[in-house]
């Protein structure tokens, strides 16, 4: 699976291939820093970031039962074009990066400009949306540019579930506009995938194997699971509609439902990744970063304490105070040991 995973990555990063020759040593010097320090987990690492995940905007047009970004006073704002310029300069061996944070991404309206620039730094972009804002012109955009990866965020295969979850979402617009990108992609000859992104309820448990027929039915050959974030600072922000859907006490008929699930994706040669069931523990400080809309790191994408300081920030710090500081090294130095730092207690990944 993990194989398959950066086959995925190499074949749809045309940005990388069509890059400078400088470019890409850069690019592959880093990588192999990584791979390097990826056994011994160092706490003073000499690779930047491989992958960066990015949040264009904290900004979103839903109101989902598990989101907790009311909850925990995320700042609402969104990120421009020149500090995504500013960001890639610290951040300039970047082999892949995630547009995708809080918000919707494409509610920021330079978003197109993001993913060029970043094409022509050799990098290739994945994004996480809701697909609500799809239409023709957005559509067409997609096509123009490079992009690895459009993972639609789905939790039911039924139109009054998926609606009651995604509160906001038109489930017939969705899947219409699944289709249509489907079809604009391959008629444009692109190499984008586009996958569903399923959090795991415990009221859509059983439709698990559902989801790989209705992926199916839209033309859509991946599938990544997660489950609910159960992590303690998530949990005691939750509303009590969300509180009664996590799942962690449905072990077994997670399970079950996984294996059905899997069962059937291979029948119909679709990829199915879940990736809780067989965690060595998480690599984010060694391999990944999380830069919010204004420019503040975190070591993961589900540390979103705003109340306390991160890491630093890229936009007036420098990227190895930061990556090499007193705070990373303790979150290296404890996930090293497989133990969660205060933050990420509760983590299915550590």
């Amino acid at each position: 699976m993990r194989l398959r995973k950066y086959h995925d990555v190499i074949r749809t990063n045309r940005p990388f291939f069509k890059s400078p020759l400088n470019q890409k040593i850069k690019i592959l010097s880093n990588i192999l820093k990584f791979w390097k320090n990826s056994s011994k987990k160092p706490l003073i690492i000499s690779n930047k970031p491989v992958v960066a995940q990015i949040e264009p905007t904290s900004m979103c047009n839903l109101k989902c039962a598990m989101c907790i970004r009311d909850k925990i006073g995320v700042p609402l704002g969104t990120m421009s074009f020149e500090n995504f310029k500013k960001i890639l300069k610290q951040l300039d061996s970047l082999f892949k990066i995630h547009l995708s944070g809080q918000g919707e991404a494409f509610l920021n309206q330079e978003l197109f400009r993001m993913i060029d620039y970043a094409n022509k730094r050799g990098i290739v972009v994945n994004l996480n949306t809701n697909a609500t804002l799809f239409n023709e012109e957005t559509i067409k955009k997609i096509c123009e540019v490079d992009i690895g990866e459009i993972a639609i965020s789905v939790e039911s295969t039924k139109k009054k579930e998926y609606e009651q979850i995604r509160k906001g979402a038109n489930f017939d617009k969705v899947r219409e506009s699944i289709k249509k990108l489907n079809y604009s992609l391959k008629k444009n000859k692109k190499r984008t995938i586009v996958s569903f992104a399923v959090t795991i309820l415990k009221e859509n448990l059983d439709e698990l194997p559902k989801f790989v027929k209705f992926a199916y039915s839209l033309g859509i050959k991946k599938i990544i699971v997660q489950t609910i974030q159960e992590k303690e600072d998530y949990v005691k922000n939750y509303s009590n509609e969300a509180k009664k859907n996590t799942i962690s006490i449905y072990k077994e008929k997670l399970k079950e439902k996984i294996n059905e699930a899997k069962k059937i994706a291979k029948e119909k040669k679709i990829e199915f990744i879940f990736d809780e069931e067989k965690s060595k523990g998480c690599i984010w400080p060694w391999r990944s970063i999380y830069v919010t809309w204004n420019g503040n790191v975190t070591p993961c994408c589900k540390i979103l304490d705003y109340k306390k300081d991160g890491m630093g920030n890229l936009l007036t710090d420098d990227f190895w105070k930061i990556w090499n500081g007193e705070k990373y090294q303790m979150f290296r130095k404890l996930l090293r040991k497989r133990q969660a730092p205060s933050p990420c207690k509760g983590c299915n990944m550590v």
